[in-house]
């Protein structure tokens, strides 16, 4: 150290404490010796604020890390714990885990120091999703603070809080518009509105996007799509370019067709000819864009030529009309949607990603059911792994991705149906004269695989789809929940995180089945909500899902000695 003039000090040497010494030796006292005993206390005192000084630094910087912790693991922890619970009691259920964090993250030898005196405070808010932690303890270390100026600076405080990243992310909604979507929530009791499953979903995945869009304006880090689907999915009418056809293919189009809605169907697997049980290529799970393997567009056949003779006889039989299920003629073709061409083709849009907050609101905002088919959940996974890829950006007419160090790329995928494909046979002549069937078309609805089971062109089947050539229903979940659970992996094998949402009223006979497979397709069991088919409950699950998206980091840190 260097003092005035330029002399130098040390604890070491007779520079300072032989100068000590000296002053008691030196009969003349005066200046000189005076002067060394005013040097030495300041290399003493100066010594030990600088050793102070590091030590108190070392202190910050380990409470703020230890801090931080506890709230990060704080905050993840809020979402599990009970919705009803006051502030002040979730505080102190949370505070134990928050002591834990902290001594955990200081160093062994500050841990001991630190356990008897450590005081945690919380305050947590649910709304931001945010627990702010306190903390403040006893490390040790300092030479003046503890011996000269005693509990001054005895203990470390510091403040951190964590809150959940806004930026980057891109997330898929896919989302079931099947029939039933518009029955209630409720196995029984009297029917509301607000009780429709598809209005209970809309409410709470609009909680999902204010959680992800209202981030101090950053929308610009978040862009959100959506894949409404039922047995087809709808891509836009303005995407003729992606289809081979309209309405051609492999039926017959009637005069007087109306325009194509967008609808698709799926593209057969293309099979070894040398090996019927392989696969060449599986564009239906693939991401193979339709520039290189074009789309059939959606045309769903008249039913009027459904077995047209058997249902002659049997109609003269019984003394009854027997309907099929899409009945209709070139002069109805241009009906908007039931006894039509369109017959089963959702009206709501797939939506590409997008980060205007406005465009995606209208669209959950106009989620309507559409009934035709059955219900075919991998259509889901398929096509929100198609709106995440890089490969199909420009297929999208997106712009080329740009690098961002950490984004995340998420899939929602909610269902209220098992996988099924209505079946002709239900209703052969036996079973309809017998009335023992819970519908009165005389035919199975049409998917985007065609009609389950086998039969002619003319009647609606497809050759060489998933559905050809089954012998029971069973056999067509079957197979639909095999293609589910390999499309999902497909999804996470690309780095996709997934999410599974469940529907499905509670006391469904098969709600355990469905919740069983929507567990194995999603990441992790946390990541599978499938008790949730309440209002607040399907809320619940979508804001914890806001949460675990955007993920936590330290956005504040006040530290003081």
């Amino acid at each position: 150290m260097r003092v005035g003039d330029g002399t130098t000090c040390s604890l070491g040497g007779r520079s300072g404490v032989a100068r000590l010494g000296g002053f008691f030796d030196d009969t003349r006292a005066g200046a000189i010796g005076l002067s060394s005993v005013f040097i030495t206390l300041m290399c003493f005192t100066g010594t030990a604020f600088v050793s102070d000084h590091i030590v108190l630094l070392h202190h910050r910087n380990v409470m703020q890390a230890a801090a931080a912790s506890a709230s990060i693991a704080a905050t993840q922890h809020m979402g599990k714990l009970d919705a009803g619970l006051t502030d002040e009691e979730l505080a102190g259920a949370l505070e134990p885990l928050a002591r834990r964090y902290v001594l955990a993250n200081l160093p062994h030898g500050t841990r001991e120091s630190a356990r008897d005196s450590l005081e945690v405070t919380l305050t947590p808010d649910r709304e931001a999703g945010v627990v702010g932690v306190d903390a403040s303890a006893d490390l040790g270390g300092a030479i003046v603070g503890r011996h000269i100026w005693g509990r001054l600076v005895e203990k470390t405080t510091a403040s951190s809080g964590a809150e959940r990243i806004v930026a980057p992310v891109d997330l898929v909604l896919a989302i079931d518009v099947t029939g039933s979507m518009a029955s209630s929530i409720y196995t029984k009791g009297v029917f509301l509105e607000e009780d429709r499953r598809i209005n209970v979903v809309r409410n709470a995945a609009q909680l999902l996007i204010k959680a992800l869009y209202d981030q101090g304006g950053e929308t610009g880090h978040v862009s959100v799509g959506l894949v409404p689907f039922n047995t087809t999915v709808n891509v836009g009418a303005s995407r003729q370019d992606w289809v081979s056809d309209l309405g051609q293919g492999h039926k017959v189009i009637p005069t007087g067709f109306g325009p194509w809605r967008g609808c698709i169907e799926h593209r057969v697997p293309v099979v070894d000819p040398d090996d019927p049980d392989s696969l060449l290529v599986d564009p239906d799970l693939s991401l193979v864009t339709p520039a290189v393997a074009p789309f059939t567009s959606w045309f769903a056949p008249s039913t009027l030529e459904f077995r047209a003779e058997e249902r002659t006889a049997l109609a003269a039989e019984i003394g009854a009309a027997v309907n099929g299920e899409n009945d209709w003629s070139a002069d109805n073709a241009h009906e908007d949607y039931f006894g039509s061409p369109h017959s089963g083709c959702p009206r709501d849009e797939i939506v590409p990603l997008t980060n205007v907050r406005e465009t995606v609101d209208l669209a959950i905002a106009n989620l309507q059911p559409w009934a035709g088919g059955g219900t075919m959940t991998h259509l889901g996974a398929v096509w929100g792994r198609r709106l995440l890829a890089s490969e199909w950006r420009d297929t999208w007419g997106l712009p080329e991705q740009l690098t961002e160090l950490g984004k995340q790329k998420v899939l929602v995928l909610l269902t209220d149906g098992l996988n099924d494909a209505y079946d002709s046979r239900q209703t052969y002549p036996g079973n309809y004269r017998q009335g023992s069937v819970s519908r009165t078309e005389y035919s199975s609805q049409y998917t985007g695989y065609g009609r389950a089971g086998s039969g002619s062109v003319e009647e609606g089947y497809r050759a060489g789809t998933r559905l050809t050539g089954l012998t029971q229903d069973s056999e067509d979940r079957a197979i639909l929940n095999t293609i589910l659970l390999k499309a999902c992996e497909l999804a996470k094998g690309d780095g996709v995180t997934v999410f599974t949402v469940s529907a499905v009223p509670d006391g469904h006979p098969r709600e355990q089945e469905l919740s069983d497979r929507l567990v194995t397709c999603a990441t992790s069991e946390d990541h599978a909500f499938v008790q949730n088919s309440e209002p607040e409950l399907m809320k619940t699950a979508f804001q914890e899902i806001g949460r675990m998206v955007q993920g936590i980091r330290r956005t504040r840190t006040i530290v003081t000695e």
